[in-house]
């Protein structure tokens, strides 16, 4: 099987699991909450947020974080969340489970005084009509506490989920833990010898973006969201992978996999 056709099967499992999902996918959270964070029209600082808090925990308690701080404060308009008192912003993070509570308490306050100050309180403004992705992905780093990973993956979702509408260059592969260990396991991207793994983060990133572009170089980021999926739901590295019930598995060539 050929690199081209394991990349055609593997764009075509993310567009079909589109399909199944309203606004933002992956994420397992009650209707209320996951209104808000897919009301780009009216809350589009609920998604920024999210996004943001999308760290170090499970996606399910940072996409359900904004509705929290909304059924705390007692509504969500920008005005509202610049006026919370910093005791509701600690309480609401500290019930939260999310691993991150303290660091939250700083970064998503900062977040809407961002917004404020930058885009007159519309967060919209931040992927307004012909921006290119690269743009977007730059705006989102001018956050406190964003990096390219959050800032690759907010612009990937904005285009995938939400049908915003960029102009190229389009944003990066976000990089994580369970993309690297598709692309490798679908022989996308060559395994490290053991005296390379000392390799930094950093590099190890590098690789695996660079590798996306040439893979898919009209939109990089489009090969996100499939191998993540992959990887956290069959694709596993602790336990033997799934492969039996993986959509991939009739072209994967399982590079590495010595079980299962």
């Amino acid at each position: 099987m050929s690199v081209d056709q394991i990349v055609s099967r593997l764009k075509l499992f993310g567009a079909k699991s589109i399909e199944r999902e309203e606004g933002v996918s992956g994420i397992d959270v009650e209707p209320a909450a996951r209104d808000l964070v897919n009301d780009l029209e009216r809350y589009p600082h609920a998604f920024v947020l999210a996004c943001i808090a999308d760290r170090q925990t499970k996606a399910d308690i940072a996409w359900g974080l904004p509705h929290l701080i909304r059924e705390a404060a007692g509504g969500f308009d920008i005005n509202t969340l610049l006026g919370l008192e910093k005791d509701t912003w600690t309480s609401v993070l500290a019930s939260s489970g999310h691993r991150l509570a303290t660091k939250m308490e700083q970064l998503l306050p900062a977040a809407i005084r961002h917004i404020r100050d930058r885009y007159a309180g519309a967060a919209s403004r931040i992927w307004a009509n012909g921006s290119s992705g690269a743009a977007v992905a730059r705006r989102f780093l001018a956050f406190d506490g964003v990096g390219p990973k959050i800032a690759n993956m907010a612009v990937n979702i904005l285009i995938r989920d939400f049908g915003i509408r960029l102009t190229r260059p389009m944003p990066d592969i976000a990089v994580d833990t369970h993309v690297l260990r598709v692309f490798e396991r679908l022989g996308l991207l060559g395994r490290l010898e053991h005296s390379q793994l000392r390799s930094t983060k950093d590099k190890q990133a590098l690789r695996l973006q660079l590798r996306a572009r040439e893979l898919n170089p009209e939109w990089p980021g489009e090969l996100d969201w499939p191998a993540w999926w992959i990887g956290k739901t069959w694709c596993h590295a602790g336990r033997d992978p799934e492969c039996y019930r993986c959509d991939m598995r009739s072209v994967c060539p399982r590079d590495g996999v010595t079980s299962n």
